[in-house]
């Protein structure tokens, strides 16, 4: 059993108010008491070493779990985009295929209407010809609300698109290939001397400020609009024009 005692110059002497005695100063300790702190010190290092040891590898799975969990997830993501890419490169393979080959319809169908209405060359010929083109006398409202008269043109072009496409078609091939640019920079339409176009009305470019001043050195398109020739069996575009067409070539006149 432990003593407590408090040191002296003659040696150790006992208190008699043990733990809590003021004087005391030691404890003496049996050596079973002392081997069983011993013990306890070294059961509570090794605790402590035994939890420090386990956060460790608690905190070491952790961060393999993560970076198993982010491997995967950039090879999940990998592979979906390998999976994109290769759709995507099929869809634009595919897409390519359907433009040469409506490419390569639209082709065969404008030589077989040119060599129908003997336009010559029949493979080089844009396909569009002039039905007719009269003066008109236009009214419309200007700023003021006020009426007014102007001296317009219409035209009905024929293009080489039979009345069997739809008019969404029709529209489509017609307005990308008048309005497309040659080698030197002029759209098709130009052959016919139309320089502008507005896709409005007459009023509507006079109130545009980015063309009411210069609209007068344009031969200016208007009021574009679709007609289907159900007696020639194509199908024209109709449009107003601020200016007489010029000399129109021989290979674009209607037969």
């Amino acid at each position: 059993m432990s003593e407590f005692v408090k040191k002296s110059a003659l040696g150790y002497r006992a208190v008699p108010g043990g733990h809590s005695d003021p004087e005391c100063s030691h404890v003496i300790l049996t050596k079973e008491e002392y081997d069983r702190i011993l013990r306890e010190k070294a059961q509570a290092e090794q605790g402590k070493r035994n939890t420090a040891y386990e956060a460790e590898r608690a905190v070491k799975r952790a961060q393999d779990d993560a970076l198993g969990r982010s491997r995967k997830a950039e090879e999940e993501a990998r592979r979906s985009v390998e999976g994109m890419e290769r759709e995507l490169s099929a869809e634009r393979a595919e897409s390519a295929y359907q433009r040469r080959l409506n490419a390569n319809l639209l082709r065969i169908l404008k030589e077989r209407a040119n060599a129908g209405r003997n336009l010559k060359p029949k493979k080089e010929h844009t396909g569009y010809v002039v039905v007719s083109s009269a003066e008109k006398e236009h009214r419309y409202k200007d700023g003021s609300r006020q009426w007014r008269a102007v001296t317009l043109w219409e035209t009905a072009l024929q293009s080489p698109y039979s009345v069997d496409f739809t008019e969404e078609q029709a529209r489509k091939q017609m307005l990308e290939e008048l309005f497309q640019k040659d080698e030197g920079g002029d759209w098709t339409i130009q052959k016919i001397g139309i320089t502008g176009d507005y896709g409005g009305g007459y009023a509507e470019m006079l109130g545009d400020k980015d063309w009411r001043e210069d609209y007068h050195r344009y031969n200016v398109m208007l009021n574009r609009h679709l007609r289907a020739n159900f007696r020639s069996g194509y199908w024209e575009i109709v449009f107003m024009h601020t200016k007489p067409l010029g000399v129109i070539p021989k290979d674009m006149r209607a037969r």
